[in-house]
């Protein structure tokens, strides 16, 4: 992992020696961005929280670390090697936003809240019961916000009027995408910070339905994390975006879409989301939110975007893009024994356990996406055709998932006997340099999960080797793969590496 740049101080001048007696100075405890990180992942405070410039690097993990750590153990008995080499920063996005502010000309219609800084601008034609309509889901969505406890956006000083937030409407023959853009960056803050504004299409009054409400939080929802890291990469603003949209203003319609287009694609990676529409990304911090959380929602996406916050040197194009949403979810894994391939996976699994296909076990409140929750199955092999060799559709992009499902009801397999004494062998290979990791989740005949086989991924290998037995009562066995990124260890996934090579895979069963 890239270590988090630090911000060196001025070197102080020596002390002169302390008088006997006196009590030696504390030093500062190790790990402390790890201990940052993992309060925050625990549903802490959003405070000012960022990635701790002042903190040394934790050290390096024990050696009865598994081969899957996303760093080597140490060899205490080696004699100390030369520092690697450290990449500078990476360059993350524009400073510069490609959405622009319309001319106050153009929209002289202004409507303002009495009780929040929220403001709608509007053209001179646009019917005021819009701009009123746009404004009161500006509002509900800011008190939703108000009452999970987060930052508002940053005031944007004079640019629309006075300091509150901004949405402009335009004219379009019909709804068209949602586009944010956010102003220079903040002078005086300590992190990259920015405030920001939407253009959104008005909609005739009374008839957008659900749509206008959701695209409002989603617009308020880029200006809180722009307020948190203007610096993150578009992938991670996009989806604690949709997100936040989701929470605040629920709308099936867009949600289901979105879902949808997600769980047909799973080999794409899941920081691919675009800025400016609701996508189905959203999955990824509503699991970290049950599987870590502590009930209240957003908490843990937006903790990692304060943590994740860096200073970016003045005049420069571009937003420092490290550390970036994934090194501080990786340090926050760490610190709880795990990494980030674990977390992958088991929310690969999550997502099979969606809509239709839901066990009441993986996501709360998953069933209510129905068949467009359902994640596509890249095959599905009926027991009796063992042995068998597959391979995917299309490769698999660093942090997407593959599924293969293997029937063993009585349509599949030849009975009951056969199942009971019966063994399936999984051999999986896959391209170089991915490290895949596996899961072969037994599935009863309920369609819950009935158990797990996790095959781990090694450092310098692109195999994997499993024998499952106990087939007895199953339905069938739903094989899951992850790309968890490269194997080479100093270069762990970063999202600013898009566009990804995908790598393909063969799984061979037989009985």
């Amino acid at each position: 992992m890239r270590p988090c740049p630090t911000h060196a101080r001025p070197r102080a001048p020596e002390r002169p020696p302390a008088p006997p007696g006196t009590p030696a100075p504390r030093r500062r405890a190790p790990g402390a961005l790890a201990l940052l990180a993992l309060v925050a992942a625990a549903g802490g405070a959003l405070a000012a929280a960022a990635c701790a410039p002042d903190a040394p690097p934790p050290g390096p993990p024990s050696s009865a670390a598994s081969a899957q750590a996303d760093a080597p153990p140490g060899d205490a008995g080696a004699p100390e090697a030369e520092p690697p080499d450290v990449d500078p920063p990476a360059d993350g996005r524009p400073v510069v936003s490609s959405v622009q502010r319309p001319d106050a000309r153009d929209v002289p219609q202004r409507a303002c809240s009495f009780t929040l800084p929220v403001c709608v601008h509007a053209p001179a034609d646009v019917p005021g019961a819009a701009v009123l309509e746009a404004l009161a889901h500006l509002e509900a969505a800011m008190r939703a916000y108000d009452a999970l406890g987060l930052p508002r956006p940053l005031p944007d000083g004079e640019r629309g009027g006075d300091p509150s937030y901004d949405l402009y409407l335009e004219h379009g023959p019909r709804r068209g995408p949602l586009r944010v853009g956010h102003d220079m960056r903040a002078l005086g803050e300590r992190f990259d910070a920015a405030s920001a504004f939407a253009v959104a299409t008005a909609p005739a009054p009374g008839r957008g339905g659900c749509a206008g409400a959701s695209d409002a939080a989603y617009a308020l929802g880029h200006a809180v994390a722009m307020r948190l890291d203007a610096g993150a990469e578009e992938g991670a603003l996009a989806t604690a975006a949709s997100y936040l949209a989701a929470v605040a203003a629920p709308c099936p319609a867009e949600e289901l879409a979105a879902v949808d287009a997600f769980q047909r694609a799973p080999e794409r990676a899941l920081t691919g989301a675009a800025l400016g529409a609701l996508d189905g990304a959203l999955l990824f911090p509503w699991y970290l939110d049950d599987a870590y959380g502590t009930g209240t929602p957003a908490q843990i996406a937006m903790s990692l975007l304060a943590i994740a916050a860096q200073p970016t040197p003045a005049g420069a194009a571009r937003f420092r893009g490290e550390p970036d949403v994934f090194d501080a979810l990786r340090e926050s894994l760490r610190a709880r024994g795990k990494n980030l391939g674990d977390l992958l996976l088991d929310f690969a699994v999550a997502r099979a356990f969606l809509g239709s296909r839901s066990d009441g076990a993986h996501l709360s409140d998953a069933a209510r996406f129905g068949d467009f929750g359902r994640v596509r199955f890249e095959w599905s092999l009926p027991f009796t055709t063992l042995p068998r060799r597959v391979a995917p559709l299309r490769p698999i992009e660093p942090t997407g998932a593959t599924y293969l499902w293997l029937d063993l009801s009585a349509e599949g397999a030849t009975g009951a006997l056969d199942l009971a004494a019966a063994e399936i062998t999984f051999v999986a290979d896959w391209e170089l340099p991915a490290l895949f990791r596996w899961a072969i989740v037994k599935v009863d005949r309920q369609g819950a999960e009935a158990g797990r086989v996790e095959v781990a991924g090694i450092f310098g290998s692109s195999r994997a080797q499993r024998t499952v037995v106990g087939l007895d009562g199953l339905a069938g066995l739903l094989i899951v793969g992850v790309n968890a990124g490269s194997m080479i260890r100093n270069r762990p996934f970063d999202p600013d590496d898009a566009p990804f090579m995908p790598h393909g895979y063969a799984v061979w069963l037989s009985r």
